[in-house]
């Protein structure tokens, strides 16, 4: 859709109808009872079709949270241009500082208990016991039935990481603020081609063409997803360690991040 029709837009929750009043952009909804696939399989075809026509598709989950934060997109003082500009600092730089700083935030909660090994080593870990993650799941019901309602947006940008001023979400605990969000998709984007694809208030999922396999190159993703996100690490693996998520990269084409 060009645009949000009233009618077409009253058989739609109030929460979707909302979040399209305010990122004003193209759209297409899909309902609870669609599958995770189908919507996998819509994203997929946006994502082929933007590159010839000139806009970047993200799908947005039906979120109140999220629907209050994007009240900012109607802020008279609020400039996309303004925040496009703040995502060309380095993203790497602020993935490496970060970094730094969980790990001695880390050490100094368990390093007395940590017997023969320092914490970091026990937080490194080795990389195994990885899950395979191929589809964007963040929008999906947790009964695993159907989906929450979303929207898949056509956001009228040349590169995926400006996407960000159209959802700036984040700058709440240890979630990046959206200008260093910005930094780091389009640092991931250029180095790795991840593009930031699916958003919920405390969620991101990016997409890959294929995973990165090599285990050196895993690695080095590793810390930086837990710089990006720490609880990717400390909430989101089995074994709490930054070797778990390493062997996650190296076979998956999605990376998932939630922030508690």
């Amino acid at each position: 859709m060009d645009g949000a029709n009233n009618n077409e837009l009253q058989q739609y929750n109030e929460i979707t109808q909302e979040i399209i009043e305010k990122i004003k952009c193209p759209y297409q909804v899909f309902l609870e009872k669609c599958t995770v696939e189908e919507v996998n399989t819509a994203y997929k075809k946006a994502l082929g079709r933007g590159q010839k026509e000139g806009f970047v598709p993200i799908l947005v989950q039906a979120d109140n949270t999220l629907a209050e934060w994007l009240g900012i997109l109607e802020d008279e003082s609020y400039s996309k241009e303004e925040v496009i500009g703040k995502g060309k600092i380095s993203g790497k730089d602020i993935l490496e500082e970060r970094y730094a700083q969980y790990v001695e935030d880390y050490e100094e909660d368990f390093g007395s208990s940590s017997g023969d090994n320092s914490a970091s080593e026990e937080l490194i870990g080795v990389m195994e016991d990885g899950e395979e993650i191929n589809y964007l799941t963040s929008f999906a019901k947790f009964s695993g039935e159907g989906i929450v309602e979303t929207i898949l947006f056509e956001i009228p940008v040349k590169n995926p990481w400006e996407v960000i001023a159209w959802m700036p979400m984040g700058g709440w605990n240890e979630c990046p603020e959206a200008s260093d969000m910005m930094a780091v998709c389009r640092y991931w984007y250029e180095e790795y081609g991840a593009v930031p694809a699916a958003f919920s208030h405390d969620e991101v999922e990016f997409l890959l063409e294929k995973p990165i396999e090599d285990e050196e190159m895993a690695w080095k993703l590793a810390k930086e997803h837990y710089a990006f996100c720490p609880d990717r690490v400390d909430q989101g693996t089995r074994n709490g360690t930054i070797g778990e998520v390493a062997d996650s990269i190296r076979m998956s084409e999605v990376w998932y991040f939630w922030w508690d």
